[in-house]
C-alpha cells in the first residue's frame, strides 16, 4: 500500500510540474547540468563560454547568486536574443554557466530585452521587454513566474497605457520592490524604462500583490535640464532617501553610455539628479564607440548592498578584449554628504591567486629618452617594494626636451606578466606637486608658479613599441581636478591621447588629494583594466595589446609608489569546489 501511494504521488508531481512549466517556455533540465563552464576568452569576471550575453541583472537566493541576462546563440558581439540565460556563483567572484533557462516561444516577436527578477513570497516574478512585432519599438512587458529560478511559466503582458505614456516611445524592462521596504503583503511598485507624455525619466507601474503590475503616472523629475529615456537600474533606499539608478547615452555632456543617481524622499518621487555626483558609472565617450560600459543594476536580496555592471568590446579594437563581460561586483555606499558612491567589494579579494615576487629595484625610465644612472634628467628611487619619480631633476635643453612643455618621467618594471592570465596590483600613491604655490621645487625660476598640472599615475606599455595605455590621476582640488585614460606613444615626445575623463559631477574618483597617500587596486586582464583609489572606484576600462610590462608616471611632480604587491589572478583555473 505504501509503495503504490508512493508511485501515485510521483505520478502526480510530475503531471503537475509538466502543467506548471506551461507551453511557452523550455528549461534546461538541471539533471544535465556540466561542471563548472567558462568562457576560453580572457576578461574579467565572466562570459558565457558560447554565444552572447547582454544587460546581466543578480538576484540572491538559496545562498548563492543568480545572474540572469538576454542571450543570443550567435557572435559574441550581438546584443539580445530570444533566450535568457543563467550563469550562478557561490561567491559573487567565480562563475559558472548554467545555459538558457527561458525560450520564448510562440510569440510573434520572440525577442527578450533585459530580465529582472524579485522574490515574492515563495516564488519568483521576472519580467522583460519584448516587441508587438518586427521593426516596433519596445513597446511589451511579460511576466513569468518560477518556485526554483530555473523553470519559468509565462503569466502575461503588459502594453503601453497612452494615457500616461507616448504610445510609439518606448516600453521597456521593469524594476520590482516591496511598497514597504520587505513587505510584499503591502503590494510593490515599478520603475520601468519608458517615456512619460509630459517629461522624460522613466515610467511606473504599481500591484497590490507584488505578481499582478498595471501602470501609473510617471513621478516627478525635479531638473533644470531636459532628461532624456532612462534605462531603469534600480532603486534603493538609503537612510531616509530613495536612490534610484538609471542609464542612457549622450547625457550630461557624456557622450558615451552612463549610469546616473536621482533621489527622493519618497518611492513616488519627485526625483532630483545628485548633480555633485550625477554620473554614478560610464565614460566621456569615443567618438563611434558609446557603449563601454553597460548598465548597473542594484543585486536584489544580497547581504551586502551590491551594484553589477557589464562592460562590452563591442566596437573597440586594437585590444585582446572580446564580448562583454560581468565586472566585479561593487558595493553601493551613501557618503557623508549624501552621494551614491561604488566602493570596492572585500569578496573580490577572491579572484587573487599567488602572489608574483617583484623587485622595483630592476626598471627602465622609457621617458624622457637619454636617462642613465650617470646622466639623470629625473630622478629615480626604489626599494623592494616602492618606486619614487620625481620629475624635477634636471631638465636640460636636450633637442627633444623643451622646457616650455611640462615634465613627465615613465617608469616601467623590467619584469613581463601575463596579462591574459591577469594581474592584480596593490599598493599606495602620493603625489607632490613641484608647481603648486610653497613648493616650486628646488632651484626653481617662478617659485609662485600654478599654471602646470599635476598627475601621477600608471602605464601599461604598448606590444612592439606600439601604442601603450596611461591613466592620468590629477592631483589638486577635488571641485574641478579630473583624471584621464589614454593612448600613450613614447619617443622623443610624450604623445598622449585622452579617449576617457572622469571630472566633476561623477561619482567615481577624479584624482588625488595633493600631497596626501592613498591606497590603489590595478586589476588588468585581458583587454580590461579597472582601478580603484581609497577603495573606491575610479573607473573601468579597455586597454591596449601589451608588451606585458607595466608602469609608473610622473607629471609635473613627485609621485611615489609604496607597500608595492602582484597578485595573478585565479579566475581561468578555478573549479566548483573554490579551489585552484
Amino acid at each position: 500500500m505504501r509503495t503504490s501511494r508512493r508511485v501515485q504521488f510521483v505520478a502526480i508531481a510530475l503531471f503537475l510540474t509538466q502543467l506548471y512549466l506551461g507551453q511557452r517556455v523550455q528549461a534546461q533540465s538541471s539533471s544535465n547540468q556540466p561542471g563548472p563552464v567558462v568562457s576560453d576568452q580572457t576578461g574579467f569576471l565572466y562570459q558565457p563560454s558560447r554565444g552572447s550575453f547582454w544587460d546581466p541583472s543578480v538576484i540572491y537566493a538559496n545562498g548563492q547568486y543568480y545572474m540572469f541576462s538576454m542571450y543570443h546563440e550567435g557572435a559574441r558581439s550581438a546584443a539580445g536574443g530570444g533566450s535568457v540565460w543563467l550563469a550562478t556563483s557561490q561567491d559573487g567572484v567565480h562563475w559558472k554557466d548554467y545555459g538558457v533557462v527561458l525560450q520564448e516561444d510562440g510569440f510573434k516577436n520572440n525577442t527578450v530585452w533585459k530580465q529582472y527578477v524579485a522574490k515574492v513570497g515563495d516564488r519568483y516574478i521576472l519580467n522583460h521587454g519584448a516587441f508587438t512585432d518586427q521593426g516596433t519599438n519596445n513597446n511589451l512587458i511579460r511576466f513569468y513566474e518560477s518556485l526554483d529560478l530555473i523553470h519559468w511559466k509565462y503569466l502575461y503582458e503588459v502594453p503601453i497605457d497612452s494615457k500616461f505614456y507616448l504610445a510609439n516611445g518606448r516600453w521597456d524592462h521593469m524594476w520590482m520592490m516591496p511598497t514597504n521596504a520587505g513587505k510584499s503583503s503591502d503590494g510593490c511598485l515599478g520603475y520601468n524604462v519608458a517615456d512619460p507624455i509630459d517629461h522624460g525619466g522613466f515610467g511606473m507601474m504599481e500591484s497590490p500583490d507584488c505578481v499582478h503590475y498595471h501602470p501609473i503616472k510617471a513621478p516627478a523629475i525635479l531638473a533644470d535640464f531636459k532628461v532624456p529615456t532612462m534605462e531603469v537600474g534600480g532603486i534603493e533606499k538609503f537612510g531616509s532617501k530613495y536612490y534610484l539608478i538609471a542609464g542612457n547615452q549622450n547625457h550630461h555632456g557624456f557622450y558615451g553610455y552612463g549610469v546616473y543617481t536621482f533621489v527622493a524622499d519618497s518611492p513616488m518621487g519627485p526625483f532630483r539628479p545628485d548633480l555633485p555626483a550625477y554620473r554614478l558609472t560610464g565614460t566621456s565617450g569615443i567618438d563611434g564607440n558609446y557603449y563601454i560600459h553597460v548598465l548597473d543594476a542594484f543585486v536584489k536580496d544580497s547581504p551586502d548592498t551590491l551594484v553589477s555592471e557589464p562592460f562590452t568590446f563591442r566596437a573597440t579594437t586594437g585590444t585582446g578584449g572580446q564580448g562583454v563581460w560581468f565586472l566585479p561586483m561593487r558595493r553601493a555606499i551613501v557618503d557623508g554628504e549624501g552621494h551614491l558612491r561604488l566602493a570596492y567589494w572585500t569578496q573580490n579579494d577572491l579572484a587573487k591567486g599567488d602572489e608574483i615576487r617583484v623587485d622595483a629595484g630592476q626598471n627602465t625610465v622609457v621617458f624622457p629618452p637619454g636617462q642613465t644612472d650617470r646622466n639623470a634628467i629625473i630622478r629615480v628611487a626604489t626599494a623592494s617594494n616602492s618606486i619614487t619619480v620625481h620629475t624635477d631633476k634636471s631638465w636640460r635643453p636636450f633637442p627633444w626636451l623643451d622646457s616650455r612643455k611640462t615634465r613627465k618621467g615613465v617608469l616601467v618594471l623590467n619584469q613581463q606578466f601575463d596579462l591574459n592570465k591577469g594581474l592584480i596590483v596593490e599598493g599606495t600613491v602620493q603625489a607632490r606637486s613641484l608647481t603648486s604655490r610653497g613648493y616650486a621645487g628646488p632651484g626653481a625660476v617662478n617659485p609662485w608658479q600654478d599654471a602646470k598640472k599635476t598627475y601621477a599615475g600608471f602605464y601599461i606599455e604598448g606590444i612592439n613599441n606600439g601604442l601603450g595605455t596611461a591613466i592620468l590621476l590629477e592631483a589638486g582640488e577635488p571641485q574641478w581636478r579630473e583624471s584621464l585614460i589614454g593612448t600613450l606613444r613614447l619617443d622623443t615626445d610624450f604623445h598622449f591621447e585622452p579617449l576617457d575623463a572622469t571630472g566633476p559631477h561623477s561619482a567615481t574618483v577624479t584624482g588625488l588629494d595633493n600631497a596626501r597617500s592613498h591606497t590603489f587596486r590595478l586589476w588588468i586582464r585581458g583587454g580590461q583594466m579597472e582601478l580603484y583609489v581609497d577603495d573606491l572606484l575610479m573607473q573601468s576600462f579597455f586597454f591596449h595589446s601589451s608588451s606585458g610590462r607595466i608602469g609608473f608616471i610622473s607629471q609635473e611632480s613627485e609621485a611615489q609608489f609604496s607597500n608595492l604587491k602582484v597578485y595573478e589572478m585565479n579566475l581561468s583555473n578555478w573549479d566548483s569546489t573554490g579551489k585552484k
